[in-house]
Order: structure tokens, then C-alpha cells, then sequence
């Protein structure tokens, strides 16, 4: 039987192959995917009835079908009229041959207002139909229906049930991949012992062993949440390691290592997951997870030189120190074209290093790769040029410039002391941290909740902390919750900048500005005292293109301070644009994640929104019009970037300005805003339109400035409202005070 959309399940050949599977003759395996296309047809296409007693030569019934179609299409007048008017009865409401109820065609096409009518005027919930003699229940679960399956289950709607194939309502919420019905059923059903996490099929399979077929590493790190055993084999001695590895995605087989799957264990045939990685060609995705859980290609533990991950972050942290000095004194005493290949190779064998021999006793979780952007090798980077430059400047400028330019050295002192306290506090600091949940009652009713107002998905809720996700707020796999009010994250403090630190920041890169502006002016004229000093005993002296100025004195008496100053000059440069787009962002009331999020999707605008529907959202479209209306305008997208939406189609994005050095210097959105600037962006989106106009944050830029520099507290003194950071989660937004933890809508516009 066909319609609208059909009754689906794992097709009973791919079940055959996957009970007689042999790894050496394996063949792409059929599951709920096999039904892809029917979600692709045209609508026209979907609602075509097929009816069942047709396919026997006889005649479909006319009144059937189209109370059929009624149902399908979500049409509720009909409906009513057809069971009201006594046309159809509502106990008898089947076709013939596989007794499909129009229960069955609602829920399988998401027509919640249908559902509810037939359900409120007697409908079996529990009817079985079909092939697989399933309950509505499940045809919707198959889809990924969470509202339906919510209220299904809210009227009598048995969970335990099974179709004919042994699967149960976990079973197929995890075959429909969609996050969010899987973790519904997970806190409403498994979470109060109806159904077991580990129940199996027939053939022995786990829903932990479909999600890792599957290839969902969503599903796979929810069900290892709720205390799915990884080891758990099927009939043919295989466990989702081993199902894993055949399907090959990295981040599935990283969350199973993790949780002690065994990849030396062998099926019935004696294969193992090297073996199967082998033959199904995964080599690579077997290698990249054992790699990142720490373990070699072979499969045995890397060697720790740490007993604790902390020593390792120590020598991250310490490794630039010692290369800046090294790099510096090689420039400074040995020819430029002897020291530059020294010192590239130097620096190639310092990453190396800290590959081989660090990183392996870093504590890894969670499927983020880490690299040396995580790590706080930049802090380092950071500190270490603050370092040298205190000790040029201690051991040779301060004793020649005290007299002459005793405040400017005063104000340096100050200077120094404020970034090295400041930048302390910022490694150390909650940026904002979003208190997660655990209390499953109360995530019952934050689902709950949800599902009234139509936002149910990952825009909304958080999958990782399990709490109602609040606006501007994005998870962070580094501090592993959600950051109110995100901002960035920043390398050269190895932390996220948020709502609790990101004042502090502000006033953290505006004084390194100001710091290196000053030993600039104090090392000009240091030079001049050198130049002064020399000039008795060499005469006058000139260099190439700079001539006879300070400069020239000093790359002439003493490089190595002149290459300091440099380096120091060249690092102001960036941290210039930065100070000028967060100055920007600030006046228009948005935070740098906010900016290039609308900008990067704003580059979305033709795309099919059946193929971006990435918040694996599937309210109703009967649900409540105008609350699903709202969610869409006043949301900004706050979505973690780790794989927790679908992948969008790519963007034909160059990455300019040196890629990885725009990324940690920021240099990427002082371009983006110059291009806004200039109406370069308005030429990209096709729109007379700047999408600045856009931010819902945007109250005025007099209001937005208040916003970030002032405290909530009117009753504090002024001058702690201005340079004191938040404690609390409350902040200004739009001149009111609101609670950034539950900042569900913005305040409105005056």
C-alpha cells in the first residue's frame, strides 16, 4: 500500500544480508535509508493513493480514499465532515486488505490537528496495520514525528508495542536519525524503565548497533549517555564497534572507543575491526578515531610522558617561551638567511614535539578534534613576547630612559602589571558557563514545554546540556555547556569570551595597545641614547632606506631589541583591527559569533529549505502558525559548531588572508566589516539591503553601548558599573535588565 507516504521499515532482504553477513563478500546494506527517496518525491507524487485492494484487481473504495488523502494532506473540514456526517466510520476506518487507519496516514504525514480529531473521537492508537502490522506509533516514529509521537503517547498510546520485524518505539526513533525524537523518547520512555536502552531485536541488535550502523553520531553519543553497553553483540557476534567500522564515520567509532568498545573482539567469523576496516575500505576513519582516542593504527595506547594532563598543558604553555628567545638571539647574532631555515626548522620540530610527545596526555572527550588551536600553545605564544619584552626592557631601556622618561616608564610598569593580571583572570574566568541539567523531571518539562510552542529542535534546546537553549548563548566543546551571550573563542587566552568576561577582555587588548605603543616610544629612545653613546667613537651612521634614525641605531647597536620591537609592533597591528571590530560590534549591539553567523547565512538565502532544515525541527505545520512564525524571526541562530545540526551544502567560501592566521588574529571580521562597509556583501547577497539592519540585538547605538559597559545594578557606584565584569547571569539588553541563563525572548523595541 503507497500513499502520501508509505509504511517503512528495514526492507526484509537487507534484514537477510545482514543476518548472513560475510564481511568478505559485504554489499551496501539497506536500513530505514532505503526510503529516502520516498521523502524526495513531489507532492503530487506523495499523495497518490496505491490502494491495496487495487494492487488485487479489485476496485479502491472512492469514500476510502478520500477521507485517505484528507488525512494525509492534513485536511481537517473533510475529515470532520466525512466522520460527523457518518460517511466514514471512525471505528471501522481501514482499508480491507492491511487494515491502514486514517490514524495511520495522519501520523505518518505529520498532520497533528488530524491526529488529535481522530483521537478524540475514538481512535485505536494502538491499531496495528501494514506489512509490518505497526501501530501510528510507530509510522511516525519512522519519520522522526516527535509531536506526534508525543501525543500519541499523552493519549494511550502503548511504547512497548512491536511490528513484525521485533522493532519496538526506540528502535525506530533511532532508525529515523532525528535527534530530537530519539533523546524524547530517551527522557519519556527509556528514562522511566519502560523500555530498556539496550532492548534488542530478533537478530540481536541494539539501538546503540543501528545508530552506529547508521553512521549518527548524535544518536550514538545519547544512547552512551543513557548507559547503552557498547560491547552488546548481535546474533553474528558483531557490536556497534564492529557495525561502526563498516559504515566508517570517525566520530561514531570515536564516541564507542570511548566508551570501552573493544576493537580486538571478534564476530562468529572471526573478523575484528581491523579486519572489517580492511575490507569495507575504513581504514582511514578506524585510524583518525583510534588516533584521536589514543591509541595508535594498531591499536595499542600511545606512551604518555605526563602523568597528568595539566603538566602537559604546562609545557604547551611554556615550549613558546623558550622558542621566542631562541628565534630572537639566532636573528640577532648569525646572518637572517642562516637563521631563518634554523629557525623554520626549529619550530617544525617544536610542533612535532608537542604532537608526538605532549598532546597524546591531554584528556580527550567528546569527538573535537585537538589540535594546537585548542591547546594553549597561543596563550603561550601570548605570555612568552610578553616575557621578553619585560626583560629588554628591565635589563636595557629602563636604565637609559628612567631619567628622561620617568612617567612613560611609570605608565609601562602600570601597564604591564594590568595585561598580566588581566590576561591571569581571563584563563582562569566563566566566561558564562550555562549550568547544565540533570534533574530528568525537570528536562521532561522543558521538552514539554517546547513541544507546546513548536520548538522542540536543536535551535531551541541544547542536546549536549539538555536545558532550553537560551538566545546568544552557543555550547563550547571546550568548556563542554553553553556560554551566554557567546562571543568568540580566543587562543591567545586559551578561553571562551562570553558574558562574564568578555568587558574584561575589551579592556585587556585595549591596554596591550596602549603597553606597546609605549615601549615603542621608550625604545626609540633608547636607540637614540645608544646612537648618542656610539656616535663618539664611530662617527654617523646610516642604513639602507631608513637612514640615520633610531631605527637604524638600533638594528645597528642592538638587534635583539630592535626585533622585539617588532615583533611587538606587528602584534599591535592585529590587535588594532581587533579592538576596532569589537568596537564595531559593540555599537551595533552584536557579538562577533552573531555577526558571522547572519553573514554566513545570509550566503543561504536560495537554498532549498527542505535540504537546510538542520535543527531537525518537525513541529506541525498545523501546530500554531503564529508561534512557529515567531520562533523564526525573533531566534538568532546559537546552534553548537561541532556536527549538531545537518550538514548544509557548502558555500564556494575562499579562504583568504592566510586562512588560520585570519582565524586567530581576527582579521577575518575587520574584512567582513570593511566589505559591509563598502557594499561589497550587499553585491555578494543580491539585496539593496545591508544585513545589519537584520540584528534583533540592534536597540540603538547609545542604548547598545550602555548595554555592555554598564551593570545591571543601578544601585552601584558608576565607576563599578563601568569597569566591573558580570558575577550573576544578568545583564542590560536594550536598557533592561534581563537573566542571560533565561533569555527566551529579547525585550522589545521602544
Amino acid at each position: 500500500m503507497s500513499g502520501d507516504k508509505l509504511e517503512t521499515g528495514v526492507a526484509s532482504d537487507a534484514e537477510g544480508s545482514l543476518d548472513n553477513l560475510s564481511l568478505s563478500s559485504v554489499q551496501p546494506i539497506l536500513s530505514n535509508n532505503a526510503q529516502d527517496n520516498d521523502k524526495g518525491e513531489s507532492e503530487d507524487t506523495r499523495n497518490h493513493l496505491d490502494a491495496a485492494n487495487g494492487e488485487e484487481g479489485e476496485e479502491s473504495d472512492p469514500i476510502l480514499d478520500r477521507y485517505f488523502r484528507a488525512c494525509q494532506k492534513g485536511d481537517l473540514k473533510t475529515v470532520k465532515e466525512m466522520i460527523e456526517g457518518g460517511i466514514i466510520n471512525i471505528n471501522e476506518d481501514y482499508d480491507p486488505i492491511e487494515k491502514v487507519t486514517g490514524l495511520h496516514w495522519a501520523s505518518i504525514n505529520n498532520r497533528l490537528s488530524v491526529v488529535s480529531y481522530l483521537v478524540a473521537n475514538g481512535a485505536d492508537v494502538n491499531a496495528k496495520a501494514g506489512t509490518l502490522h505497526a501501530p501510528p506509533l510507530h509510522w511516525a516514529a519512522r519519520y522522526g514525528y516527535v509531536y506526534i509521537v508525543h501525543y500519541l503517547l499523552a493519549h494511550g498510546a502503548d511504547a512497548t508495542l512491536e511490528d513484525d520485524q521485533g522493532f519496538n518505539l526506540l528502535h525506530l526513533s533511532v532508525n529515523s536519525s532525528n535527534i530530537m525524537l530519539v533523546q524524547y523518547v530517551l527522557f519519556f520512555v527509556v528514562s522511566k524503565g519502560i523500555i530498556d536502552v539496550d532492548c534488542q531485536d530478533p537478530n540481536g541488535r541494539t539501538p546503540l548497533l543501528w545508530a552506529a550502523y547508521q553512521g549518527d553520531s548524535l544518536t550514538v553519543d545519547s544512547l552512551l549517555r543513557f548507559g547503552a553497553h557498547p560491547k552488546v553483540p548481535d546474533s553474528g557476534g558483531f557490536t556497534p564497534l564492529h557495525w561502526g567500522t563498516l559504515k566508517g564515520q570517525p566520530h561514531v567509532l570515536m564516541y564507542l572507543i570511548q566508551s570501552g568498545g573493544d576493537f580486538f573482539l571478534k564476530t562468529n567469523d572471526g573478523k575484528d575491526c581491523f579486519t572489517i576496516a580492511k575490507e569495507m575500505n575504513t581504514v582511514h576513519s578506524l585510524t583518525e578515531a583510534l588516533n584521536h582516542c589514543g591509541f595508535n593504527p594498531e591499536g595499542y595506547p600511545y606512551k604518555k610522558y605526563f602523568g597528568k594532563s595539566y603538566h602537559a598543558k604546562l609545557t604547551t604553555f611554556f615550549i613558546p617561551w623558550i622558542f621566542l628567545g631562541i628565534a630572537f638571539g639566532l636573528f640577532a647574532h648569525i646572518h637572517p638567511l642562516i637563521a631563518l631555515p634554523i629557525t623554520l626548522v626549529f619550530g617544525i620540530a617544536s610542533i612535532k614535539a608537542l604532537n608526538n610527545f605532549v598532546l597524546t596526555s591531554y584528556g580527550r572527550t567528546g569527538v573535537t578534534p585537538l589540535s594546537l588551536l585548542r591547546t594553549p600553545l597561543y596563550a603561550g605564544v601570548f605570555s612568552g613576547s610578553v616575557f621578553w619584552l619585560v626583560c629588554v626592557w628591565v635589563r636595557k631601556v629602563l636604565p637609559m630612559t628612567l631619567v628622561e622618561e620617568f612617567w612613560s616608564n611609570l605608565a609601562l610598569t602600570i601597564l604591564i602589571f594590568s595585561v598580566g593580571y588581566h590576561f591571569v583572570k581571563l584563563l582562569k574566568e566563566d566566561s558564562g558557563c550555562v549550568p547544565p541539567e540533570r534533574d530528568y523531571e525537570k528536562i521532561r518539562d522543558t521538552v514539554s514545554e517546547l513541544l507546546k510552542v513548536g520548538k522542540y529542535d536543536t535551535r531551541h534546546f541544547c542536546i549536549e546540556s539538555w536545558i532550553r537553549k537560551p538566545l546568544r548563548s552557543r555550547f563550547s566543546s571546550l568548556n563542554g555547556t553553553l556560554i551566554a551571550r557567546f562571543d568568540h573563542y580566543c587562543p591567545w587566552i586559551y578561553n571562551d569570551v562570553g558574558l562574564k568576561n568578555h568587558k574584561r577582555f575589551l579592556y585587556f587588548v585595549a591596554l596591550i595597545e596602549v603597553a606597546v605603543w609605549i615601549f615603542a616610544h621608550l625604545c626609540l629612545e633608547y636607540f637614540d641614547e645608544l646612537e648618542d653613546n656610539y656616535d663618539d667613537y664611530n662617527g654617523d651612521l646610516k642604513c639602507f632606506l631608513i637612514g640615520d634614525s633610531e631605527l637604524c641605531a638600533g638594528l645597528t647597536y642592538d638587534l635583539f631589541t630592535t626585533l622585539i620591537l617588532l615583533w611587538a609592533v606587528f602584534q599591535s597591528i592585529w590587535v588594532g583591527c581587533l579592538v576596532f571590530v569589537q568596537a564595531f560590534q559593540i555599537f551595533k549591539g552584536v557579538t562577533n559569533y552573531e555577526y558571522s553567523k547572519l553573514m554566513r547565512d545570509n550566503k543561504r538565502i536560495n537554498i532549498d529549505p527542505a535540504v537546510a532544515n538542520e535543527f531537525f525541527s518537525t513541529a506541525p505545520e498545523d501546530l500554531d502558525a503564529d508561534l512557529t512564525t515567531e520562533s523564526r524571526v525573533t531566534d538568532i541562530d546559537t546552534t553548537a559548531p561541532d556536527s549538531r545540526r545537518r550538514p548544509l551544502p557548502r558555500l564556494n567560501e575562499s579562504r583568504r588572508c592566510f586562512g588560520t592566521f585570519c582565524a586567530i588574529t581576527g582579521m577575518d571580521q575587520w574584512i567582513m566589516i570593511l566589505k559591509e562597509a563598502v557594499g561589497m556583501s550587499r553585491e555578494a547577497l543580491g539585496s539593496s539591503q545591508t544585513s545589519q539592519s537584520s540584528f534583533p540585538t540592534d536597540y540603538g547605538w547609545k542604548t547598545n553601548i550602555k548595554d555592555f559597559w554598564l551593570l545591571s545594578d543601578k544601585t552601584a557606584p558608576m565607576w563599578q558599573r563601568v569597569f566591573y565584569s558580570p558575577v550573576t547571569s544578568r545583564a542590560l539588553l536594550g536598557g533592561q535588565e534581563v537573566n542571560y541563563y533565561e533569555l527566551y525572548n529579547y525585550p522589545e523595541k521602544i
